[in-house]
Parts: structure tokens; sequence; C-alpha cells
């Protein structure tokens, strides 16, 4: 079997939206690693089959990865290059780089060949090694994760938006909560998030659903997360008091801090309080994860 390497140079900020659009774009696996001479720049490297549509697909990539600077996210120049490679070489390679880490002090994220000596109090979250999205090692992912702990108790429902791999619902199943839904517009997130969820032993406790927020979601959560892309949260906002009744709280992240004023003034305009924000720095950028509440 035939397969092409893309190797995409680009920043840290938009680490999160290219790897989603690959994603989408029927990537097989991907890993990352620093830029030589630059703490702000990232080298993506995704893997894609070799298809006869394979071309128009990548021309269709780069065009994607290039919109992504009207949402005023920082790309970079964006360095795009093709390469003929073997399947086993990227398969190694993208074990050799993916370790068990803990994303909070008691949620590890652990690849499923890898041996991991777990503490009485952790829980463990295996990923499969062919779904090499959402594996949790970005700030935004530990933000949400460690605001879910907060915030959540075995009574808790939960509706997690943009799902991706499903690592915040299977987390939330771990934590105890009582009713999950991971929801996402991209079917191929929903079959991982399934297979991730199957693969952790929560398979039955999650509800896994394609769709928006809009047309698919007829319950009130205690809890809405949503970890995605600023300019999404912002569609959202008007919408989120229809998933939430008055005790609810709202957990938004994957927002760049350039973009925490204009969230917060539609959160303001919507009729919802924030409790919390939580800004961490990955490399040279910040970001941001709001909590809250309705103010009714």
């Amino acid at each position: 079997m035939n397969w092409k390497e893309i190797e995409i140079q680009t920043t840290n900020q938009a680490f999160s939206a290219v790897s989603n659009l690959l994603e989408e774009a029927g990537a097989s696996g991907l890993f990352t690693e620093q830029a030589s001479g630059s703490e702000n720049e990232i080298i993506i490297k995704a893997y894609f089959e070799e298809t006869n549509d394979l071309a128009e697909d990548l021309k269709e990539v780069e065009r994607k990865i290039d919109t992504l600077r009207d949402y005023d996210l920082d790309i970079g120049p964006v360095d795009f290059k093709v390469n003929q490679v073997q399947e086993e070489d990227w398969a190694n390679k993208w074990k050799e780089n993916f370790k068990p880490f803990n994303i909070t002090e008691d949620i590890v994220i652990k690849p499923t060949w890898e041996k991991y000596e777990a503490q009485p109090q952790e829980i463990i979250i295996e990923i499969d090694p062919g779904q090499a999205f959402g594996t949790g090692h970005h700030v935004t992912t530990s933000s949400c994760l460690e605001a879910i702990e907060a915030n959540l108790t075995p009574q808790t429902s939960v509706l997690d938006l943009g799902t991706g791999t499903g690592i915040l619902a299977i987390a939330a199943a771990k934590l105890g909560a009582a009713k999950i839904v991971g929801l996402d517009i991209d079917p191929v997130a929903v079959k991982a998030a399934r297979a991730n969820a199957k693969l952790n032993g929560v398979s039955n406790e999650i509800e896994f659903l394609e769709g928006n927020l809009v047309d698919s979601v007829e319950y009130n959560y205690d809890l809405v997360v949503a970890n995605i892309l600023p300019h999404i949260i912002l569609q959202l906002i008007p919408n989120l008091k229809e998933v939430m009744h008055p005790d609810s709280t709202f957990i938004l992240s994957g927002i760049v801090v350039e973009k925490l004023d204009e969230i917060k003034q539609t959160l303001a305009d919507n009729g919802f309080i924030i409790n919390n924000v939580i800004r961490k720095s990955e490399e040279n950028d910040d970001w941001v994860t709001i909590t809250g509440a309705s103010k009714e």
C-alpha cells in the first residue's frame, strides 16, 4: 500500500484547527514536532493512503487551511510539502511520539501499546494507536478536564459539543457522570469517539450523535462543554440556553486569548455570566477556558 506524508509547517496557535482539517480529509494518523529555529512554529505530519482523488483532496485541504486566516488565527506562512513514505515508517514514528502522560493530576492518557502502573486514584483513558487526533496533549484539553472535574458529580448530565475522538466524554463517564452525550458534525469524529469509548469500556454510558446543536439535542444538561474553535463558539452561544436549565454550567475552551473579549461580550449579550477564566500558555500562545452559567 502506498502512502503520502503531508508535512505542514504552521503555528502552535493553529495546531487544533489544522489537525481538524486533516482529520476531515481522511488522514490516518499524525504527529507533530517543533520547527527548527522557532519557538512558535511546529511541523504537523499527516498520513494519507494514496488514491486517485488524493491530489485534489490535498488542494482542498490547502485552501481550507488558508481560509483560517479569516477567523483571526495566526497560521504563519504555512509551508506545505508532500512526501512518499512506507506505512511502517509513519506507524512506528507515531508510536515513538506518543507515551502515557498526565493530562490532569488524576487523569492519564495512555496509548494501548504502552504499559503503565496506575495509582489508586488515577483514571486511565486508553487511546487506540490508529486514532492520532484529540490525544489530549493541548492545554485546552487539560483545562477542560480540570473544569469538568471541578463541576461534575455522580448526578451530573454532560453534553460534549464537538466531541472529536471523545476524550472529554470518556473522562466524564469515568468520573461518574449520570448521562453523557457527545455531539459532532463530522461522521469520522463520531466513529472514532465510539471506537475509543468501546476501548475504554464506557460504550454503554455515552451516546455519540452526528449533527449540530440546534437540530440534534432535545434535553437540558447540567454541564455543557465545548472545546472547539472560537468562531464556532461564537455561533453556539446564542443557542446554549436551549440545552441548559437555570442551574447548568458551561465550559468553553479552544479560545485564543485574542478572542477572549469578543466571547465574553457575546456571553453577556446572551444573558450569561462568567464564573472563571482559566488561562494557560502553550509555547508562545495563550489559551483560555471559560466556565459560567445563565443569569436567569
